[in-house]
């Protein structure tokens, strides 16, 4: 195959990427790095190699092995290990000999947009949808990076646009419906993630996102039917923790609404037993209670049903929902005040303070 030549300027080439005594331009230092760094790069394309760095350019005059991978398959597989400066220098590079590659467009826009370099990416995502307009992947990219700079209105037409020419695209679906629960479109937002999980149903972030979702339209239920999903999926990472928060919002909606906004004398009773209970324990007798009350509460409790029964390790017995979560807030009040527990029981514990000091 015939040789290949990229040719980009010095000042386009990201110094961050030598060491740092070989970083100005026009130096031997520059030179002889840009070399290094560039002939070890290329090695990975196979092939041979060539290069000329000086004061004007920077040339790589290359043979490929076409035995070996493309060179954007090498590249995008360094952007996949986390090798963010090396494949967007390789990109920009690879850009330079041929302008309007719709590919290389596309993986640079996602790379630069990851690495919240945002009007660099929407530019080059620009051009590759300009050059190819059915590419409802990059109408997905560009959304992304004008949802990254709030340009919520702009990343709602690209997205709209993908989700017409591929409305089986769960990336497509998924970004559309997120979007639109920013901007507060909630029962619209609802329509669009419930076809995204069902195009894609191990896409823990589009269950927590449809959880929202339906929590903001009334749908209780559904709501915390996806939150569960979202938590069964993986129940050890941040967005199990979001569900998790959006699950303990449910729960105190429930729990205001079923009291008109006052206070519920049950959750009072609850606190003044625990206030009494804990009296005649030390702080590290509380603390362990307290802990174990909240690790369980990860997976949520039914506040709401009395006939619903939990069980604890550190103490005998069974609880409902309500008495959990009143011993936590009672115990968090005392080793840690102030401690925001996700459930808003202020006004029941304060009252419960004072039944005890009346009851002496």
């Amino acid at each position: 195959m015939e040789q290949q030549t990229f040719t980009i300027p010095p000042s386009a080439f990201d110094s961050t990427l030598l060491p740092a005594s070989s970083r100005t331009p026009g130096t031997p230092d520059f030179r002889e790095a840009v070399s290094t760094f560039l002939h070890s790069q290329f090695q990975s394309f196979g092939g041979n190699v060539t290069l000329l760095v000086d004061d004007q350019r920077i040339a790589v005059m290359w043979s490929p092995d076409t035995t070996r991978p493309k060179p954007l398959e090498v590249v995008v597989a360094k952007l996949q290990q986390g090798q963010m400066a090396e494949g967007i220098q390789l990109l920009e590079l690879l850009l330079s000999r041929e302008p309007d590659d719709v590919d290389v467009l596309y993986n640079l826009g996602i790379a630069l947009s990851d690495a919240g370099k945002l009007e660099s990416a929407e530019g080059y995502l620009r051009r590759a949808i300009e050059l190819a307009p059915e590419f409802a992947n990059g109408f997905i990219a560009l959304g992304v990076a004008l949802s990254r700079q709030q340009k919520n209105a702009e990343a709602l037409e690209a997205l709209e646009s993908a989700v017409k020419l591929e409305p089986e695209n769960p990336w497509a679906r998924r970004n559309y419906g997120v979007n639109l629960l920013k901007l507060g479109r909630h029962e619209q937002a609802a329509e669009q993630l419930l076809q995204a999980v069902m195009l894609q149903p191990e896409d823990q972030p589009v269950w927590v996102a449809l959880g929202d979702a339906l929590r903001l339209v009334g749908k209780a239920r559904d709501s915390e039917r996806a939150y569960s999903r979202a938590i069964a999926l993986n129940p050890h990472n941040d967005f199990a923790e979001a569900a998790r928060q959006g699950s303990t919002q449910l729960a105190q909606a429930s729990f205001e609404k079923k009291t008109g906004g006052s206070i519920r004398p049950e959750a009072v009773q609850c606190c003044v037993a625990s206030i009494k209970e804990f009296s005649s324990m030390s702080d590290e007798q509380v603390q362990a209670i307290v802990f174990e009350i909240a690790l369980q509460g990860r997976s949520g409790f039914d506040v709401k049903n009395p006939e619903k029964k939990y069980r604890l390790k550190s103490k005998a017995g069974e609880f409902t929902g309500l008495q959990l979560v009143c011993s936590m807030y009672v115990g968090f009040q005392r080793i840690s005040p102030g401690a925001d527990v996700g459930f808003d029981l202020s006004r029941e514990y304060e009252a419960a303070k004072a039944q005890v000091q009346r009851e002496g």
